[in-house]
């Protein structure tokens, strides 16, 4: 098992990452979330926190890679986002949390 931490494979899935969550919140099903923030989306800026590989203890051959982006409006820290792909660089799950 060999991982590529090369500056661009780490831009690549933060780039990822940023897509997917604008996918999220332009999807037509998640407009429920405007009405939790109380700015416009377009008004809150990505901050890259972080790239974690989590392993299970079960299979260690397989893991999921979790990368953190953090959503700020001004100096305050509004949410975060998580975006998760296995070892085959699919992504598997999503999650969005607005404080």
């Amino acid at each position: 098992m060999e991982f590529v931490n090369t500056e661009l494979h780490l831009s690549l899935l933060y780039h990822k990452a940023k897509e997917s969550f604008e996918k999220c919140i332009r999807n037509d099903e998640n407009q429920f979330l405007k009405d939790e923030l109380s700015m416009p989306f377009d008004d809150i800026v990505v901050i890259e926190k972080d790239i974690k590989i989590v392993f299970s203890k079960r299979v260690f051959e397989e893991y999921n890679i979790e990368i953190c982006l953090l959503l700020y409006a001004g100096n305050n820290e509004v949410g975060r986002y998580l975006y998760i792909e296995n070892d085959k660089n699919q992504a598997i799950d999503d999650s969005l949390v607005l404080y």
